[in-house]
């Protein structure tokens, strides 16, 4: 066997891979170059897809130490490729946008989950492209827990928001109360006028013991906060710490949104010795 025939087998089958860009084109490459070390026969054709933000690849060999050995590449490319933007091929992250899985670099998620704006005339936009203005809103509707938004115009446009998108609080805070259902504008009113300051990330955010804006649970006395953490600073200081390492870059994502006011006497906890500290722990 030599290169020439192993590229010819990787031209013929890459085709084979449904992915949704060429982010990965490198990984399957890559991954078929294993095959065909490994002793896979060239003739047989390799397919392959994204699945849920993962690469996945289907064949089989009825050698049983063949079989094993190509379990041991799949298992290696899938790993892979969800630390590999689908789109560019840079590092990327495995995200939800929607309902669906992808795993995508910050920019390019940022492209398919763009941060929701208001601008001076109510316009709402996303991508600089606007969507529509506030005052065109006839209807507008909420889920229980007020984490998703359904806005409607008078052309019957439904338009949808998550509390994963952000600025969407600020989006619910400036929409017109009027026009929500009469029995959930109280509770709409009442989250915005009963927020408290979250001492972990520092934005007045807090509502009904949660913080909104990092979804850290304030400290109290009871149950697993004392026997995990012993007292409140150091509960502080870890969460904190897991905010700033921030494996799933939440933080970078949510440094364009506006919904919350900063708290004035917010105090970080951890040195840098802390952090280095907790690294090891973790890493």
């Amino acid at each position: 066997m030599n290169e020439q025939e192993i590229n010819l087998f990787i031209e013929r089958n890459v085709s084979n891979f449904s992915v949704n860009s060429t982010g990965w084109d490198e990984l399957i490459r890559k991954l078929l170059h294993e095959f065909a070390i490994a002793g896979w026969n060239r003739e047989h054709r390799v397919f392959g897809k994204e699945k849920f933000g993962e690469l996945r690849c289907y064949t089989y060999s009825e050698d049983e130490t063949l079989n094993n050995e190509l379990k041991k590449i799949k298992d290696k490319y899938s790993e892979l490729s969800v630390k590999t933007c689908e789109i560019c091929g840079s590092e990327g992250k495995l995200r939800t946008i929607g309902s669906w899985q992808t795993t995508l670099c910050l920019n390019h998620f940022l492209e398919q989950q763009p941060v929701i704006e208001i601008d001076s005339s109510q316009n709402i936009r996303k991508n600089s492209k606007t969507i529509l203005n506030i005052k065109n809103i006839i209807k507008a509707e909420i889920e229980d827990d007020l984490q998703k938004l359904w806005l409607y115009t008078h052309q019957e446009e439904e338009i949808y928001f998550s509390w994963q998108e952000p600025n969407y609080y600020l989006l619910l805070k400036t929409i017109p109360i009027s026009i929500f259902p009469k029995d959930r504008q109280s509770e709409i009113s009442m989250l915005f006028q009963s927020l408290n300051d979250c001492e972990i990330c520092g934005h007045k955010a807090v509502y009904q013991r949660n913080c909104l804006r990092c979804h850290q649970e304030p400290w109290n006395d009871l149950g697993y906060f004392t026997e995990d953490y012993g007292d409140k600073s150091n509960y502080i200081k870890e969460c904190q710490m897991d905010i700033f390492i921030d494996e799933d870059d939440y933080e970078k994502y949510f440094k364009y949104d506006q919904s919350f006011e900063t708290s004035p006497d917010h105090q970080i906890l951890f040195s840098s010795n802390d952090l280095r500290e907790y690294e090891k722990l973790l890493f």
